[in-house]
């Protein structure tokens, strides 16, 4: 996650992961920023499973908020069913 002179942005602006994976997001710079999913992309149900095991509130699914330069927010995709989990940022995102 990181915000320069090309915007605002998560690099890579995609990330394939696996069943037992931990993806990493890290604050680079530019934050505060999160990590927040779309709830009506992801599949059936598992809006449920990522607010209950990382912490998240409501719908959309909303992350906490990192500032500091090197924080990260991990999601780990263990028992999470399989889709395309769309994800932003929420202070960056100009659709949120």
């Amino acid at each position: 996650m990181l915000g320069d002179a090309k915007g605002y942005r998560f690099e890579p602006a995609s990330i394939r992961a696996g069943v037992g994976d931990i993806v990493r997001f890290v604050n680079v710079s530019g934050g505060p920023h999160n990590v927040s999913f779309w709830a009506d992309s992801i599949p059936p149900g598992a809006a449920r499973s990522v607010a209950a095991k990382h912490g998240y509130h409501d719908e959309p699914l909303i992350g906490e908020m990192i500032s500091q330069a090197n924080a990260e927010y991990q999601v780990s995709i263990a028992s999470l069913p399989p889709g395309a989990y769309q994800y932003y940022c929420l202070p960056h995102s100009r659709s949120a």
